[in-house]
């Protein structure tokens, strides 16, 4: 079973959160305490932090885990979803084969698909696995995540990543491919992505609307792809808005204070 810790107070509206590749759920520590009224649910994916011993084999087994780990819990009510980076695939997928777990979900960092040089990327993939969880490396990811992200405690919590997971995991976001043809799930979906990201993630945004009927898109001006620690109290807010339906009005002021 995935590890999964709980905070907040009971019976508050929940949050399920999913983090990205060679991390763990510590990195949403500064969001969560933006967001004292609500039940948060942080889970690790197979291969990271203190789900580290379970292999990692696949987008859509891992999002299984995931609702498997939130059956344990004993939570029957919908969550509203949270994801950055490789969570955000796996929140993908949650939301396409367990369509009644998730009322809402804010996906921020993913493409739709038709990523270039695959073969390349795969390389650069196996080369950098082992390098990800050593402390220079990892120092290193950090400081691109703004000048106060605590480096430290990131550093801690990527050593805990399996190479092998970081590597697959990697391969498997190279290799995704949304599905054309894919229902619509029951769930509001909201694709965001960093002003400063690749352009494939943020042309892509358009592509996911069209799929997705209903859904709702925006780029943070100015933020890189790992903009929840670049700016986590802006990112509580996109979360708040999105779980409120209120993400379209949020944009369109500039989401202020």
């Amino acid at each position: 079973m995935l590890h999964t810790t709980q905070t907040g107070p009971e019976g508050a509206p929940e949050l399920l959160f999913l983090h990205a590749v060679g991390i763990s759920s510590w990195m949403w520590r500064d969001v969560a305490a933006a967001l004292p009224a609500y039940r948060l649910l942080l889970i690790d994916l197979p291969g990271h932090g203190q789900s580290r011993d379970l292999p990692w084999r696949s987008l859509e087994e891992s999002a299984d885990k995931v609702a498997e780990a939130v059956a344990a819990t004993g939570r029957s009510a919908p969550l509203h979803l949270a994801a950055l980076s490789l969570g955000s695939y796996v929140g993908l997928h949650l939301c396409l084969r367990h369509p009644a777990l998730c009322q809402s979900a804010l996906l921020s960092g993913i493409h739709p698909g038709g990523m270039p040089k695959r073969a390349l990327m795969k390389l650069v993939s196996a080369l950098t696995a082992p390098l990800a969880p050593r402390p220079f490396f990892a120092r290193r990811t950090a400081r691109m995540m703004g000048p106060d992200v605590d480096v430290d405690g990131f550093v801690e919590a990527a050593a805990q990543t399996r190479v092998s997971a970081f590597r697959r995991a990697t391969n498997d976001v190279v290799d995704f491919e949304c599905p054309a043809d894919a229902a619509p799930p029951q769930t509001r979906l909201a694709f965001i992505a960093g002003g400063r990201e690749h352009p494939l993630i943020r042309e892509g945004l358009a592509t996911f609307e069209r799929r997705f009927e209903g859904s709702v898109s925006a780029i943070v001006p100015g933020l890189g792809h790992g903009w929840a620690g670049e700016d986590p109290q802006l990112f509580a807010r996109f979360i708040k808005a999105h779980v409120a339906g209120d993400l379209p009005a949020l944009v369109q002021r500039g989401h202020p204070d």
